[in-house]
């Protein structure tokens, strides 16, 4: 009897151990993840744009780019810190074509949007990413010929927040 009281004090210990230890390592990501300048940036087309094949999107109506991460000249954005980012896009096809837009990381397509032509339907996606520093994001045109963007500045939209470092 004295031996499982023994066992049983010790499991507590431990357990109680395990839980400031795990208290602890969210309360010091969380330090880390305030501790720097934000990072956030929105991005849309300010007019009808045609995209060549494999082509990367540049948003050129920047409505945000806090911490200069996203570079409108050449529709990348540069994570400048390892952390847990937001990614979207957004995308509205002329009515003459079909356009397929793919969220791309480091030349790996992440995903895909879709916008169908003679509907102008609107497409979006929103991916939580775990990002390195110097990883870089962008969209591209994943269609074999030149994608057709309806726009004039609120349709296509590209953005993306730091939502913690790491």
């Amino acid at each position: 009897m004295v031996a499982f009281l023994l066992i049983f004090a010790l499991m507590l210990n431990l357990t109680d151990c395990l839980y400031i230890h795990t208290v602890q390592t969210f309360q010091d990501l969380r330090q880390q993840g305030q501790k720097g300048p934000a990072v956030a940036f929105t991005a849309l087309l300010s007019k009808h744009t045609d995209v060549s094949s494999r082509a990367v999107v540049k948003y050129d109506r920047i409505l945000s780019n806090v911490g200069g991460a996203y570079h409108p000249s050449t529709g990348i954005f540069t994570a400048p810190y390892k952390g847990v980012y937001s990614i979207s896009c957004s995308l509205m096809s002329n009515l003459s074509n079909n356009v397929h837009l793919q969220i791309t990381k480091n030349g790996a397509k992440l995903s895909i949007l879709y916008s169908a032509k003679d509907t102008n339907p609107l497409a979006g996606q929103t991916l939580q990413l775990l990002l390195n520093k110097g990883d870089k994001i962008w969209i591209q045109n994943n269609n074999a010929k030149v994608a057709k963007l309806h726009d004039h500045g609120s349709y296509n939209m590209f953005s993306g927040a730091l939502i913690t470092r790491m």
